[in-house]
């Protein structure tokens, strides 16, 4: 018996599935994390559930996890993402005003509040300690090239002082970060200006 296969024509194909584009897929991971953010923010990493999460985005939980498969890998991605915020808020232009970024951003508080629970959990976390320490070596390394720079632009030596005055921008930047944490008005003009006095020491 012969059978005879009919070839289907292109216009007879269903329909293929559109391509999700790669700026598609990164606006959506963004959505994500900014929902996990404010949540973390508001309930803490260990209060905070996946749901919470889920509401937050607006999105399914299907395409929560389609992105993060669990909550530890939300609640790493979200650490990742908050220590590379606080680094451009220190490594930037104008140390001086690192403060005043971090207070006038829009989400100062929120991500003081995260720092706060990243420093935390990093006292308990073995694995999440070595990423916090790498990223501080980072910005150690970038502030202190930055305030070389400024201090050289100012006729004044720039080693070794540069590496001391680093080191104590990036204390005076958690303590500052803490108490905004903790719902304290700290004013950041008296941490420019402390900042801004270091720097420019001879």
């Amino acid at each position: 018996m012969i059978t005879h296969v009919r070839r289907v024509h292109d216009d007879e194909r269903p329909p293929a599935m559109p391509k999700v584009s790669e700026a598609h897929r990164d606006a959506r991971r963004r959505q994500i994390l900014d929902a996990a953010r404010a949540v973390f923010a508001e309930k803490g990493f260990v209060r905070a559930s996946t749901g919470d999460i889920v509401a937050r985005s607006r999105l399914s939980s299907g395409a929560i996890y389609s992105y993060f498969p669990s909550k530890d890998h939300l609640v790493r991605a979200v650490c990742e993402d908050t220590i590379d915020r606080a680094l451009d808020h220190v490594t930037s232009p104008n140390l001086s005003a690192s403060p005043e970024r971090v207070h006038g951003s829009g989400d100062g508080r929120e991500h003081a509040r995260l720092m706060a629970q990243i420093w935390g959990e990093a006292a308990v976390s073995p694995s999440l300690a070595e990423q916090v320490r790498r990223h501080l070596a980072t910005a150690h390394e970038k502030a202190a090239g930055l305030i070389r720079d400024e201090r050289t632009g100012h006729g004044l030596s720039g080693d070794p002082h540069a590496t001391g005055a680093a080191n104590v921008l990036l204390a005076l930047l958690t303590g500052y970060t803490l108490r905004l944490a903790m719902g304290d008005e700290a004013n950041p003009d008296a941490y420019v200006r402390a900042i801004h006095t270091l720097i420019k020491t001879p």
